[in-house]
């Protein structure tokens, strides 16, 4: 566990001046890099500047304790595990933590065995979500130097993945921040003019192509700056958990 150990930078909350140097120590020697908070306000501030793969903290401290620093972290990172240790075993504090999110719940005084027992394991998770991320980047990277509009479409008509130059050539990119919270469909319709070749349907560009995914079809886009350009759409349609997704590609014809 050592080698595991090593890769994980930890954030470790507590605002006890006793407890806090003795666990510092001891979880030094087995991380790679570790954060001291004081006080949860001070821990979620670190997490910011920081972004650590795993977080040990206190429950009552002041300025903000650590079920609140665990939520407000929540709401930038759903999958960090967050390990609370609390000398409080009422079960409104274990309630209130299922509710979070938290990874591990250890009462004090900490048996340091069962410590790390509990870090083994998060650890492990801390680095499956560190490889995930890293891989969608890569993904991410690969995708956006494509030579073609890349998208991903879903069954329930939500875009799941886009490269940059679908952004790019769709005028999107200073409009979106998060994909999930932008009704591209709505956007697309409004200022952009797509006719499909030898279609007379009535119907949108994004819904013909899903309903038509086993033939090559060409489009014609208008687009306000970069004026009008034909595409050869490709797509093939996969199914992932229950619902069907279209990987589409738009090849520009000169």
């Amino acid at each position: 566990m050592t080698e595991l150990f090593n890769q994980i930078r930890l954030l470790y909350v507590e605002d006890d001046e006793n407890i806090r140097p003795i666990f510092e120590r001891v979880l030094r020697r087995k991380m790679k890099e570790v954060y001291v908070a004081c006080d949860g306000l001070e821990g979620y501030n670190m997490y910011l500047e920081c972004k650590p793969d795993l977080i040990l903290t206190d429950i009552k401290m002041p300025n903000m304790d650590g079920l609140q620093m665990a939520e407000k972290i929540r709401e930038h990172d759903k999958n960090i595990p967050i390990i609370i240790l609390s000398a409080h075993s009422e079960s409104d504090f274990f309630i209130e933590a299922i509710e979070i999110g938290i990874s591990g719940y250890l009462v004090k005084p900490i048996d340091k065995e069962k410590l790390f027992m509990m870090l083994e394991r998060n650890v492990k998770i801390a680095l499956f979500e560190k490889n995930k991320i890293e891989q969608e980047e890569l993904l991410q990277n690969v995708i956006d130097m494509q030579p073609s509009i890349v998208f991903l479409e879903s069954n329930n008509k939500k875009m799941l993945f886009t490269n940059k130059l679908f952004l790019d050539f769709f005028d999107l990119k200073d409009e979106i921040c998060d994909i999930d919270d932008c009704n591209i469909y709505e956007h697309l319709k409004e200022k952009n003019s797509v006719v499909i070749k030898n279609v007379d349907e009535d119907i949108f560009w994004l819904d013909y192509i899903f309903e038509n995914q086993k033939e090559p079809l060409e489009i014609e886009i208008t687009n306000v700056q970069q004026g009008k350009k034909k595409f050869l759409v490709n797509s093939k349609h996969v199914k992932r958990k229950g619902d069907e997704i279209a990987i589409i590609t738009l090849i520009e014809l000169f």
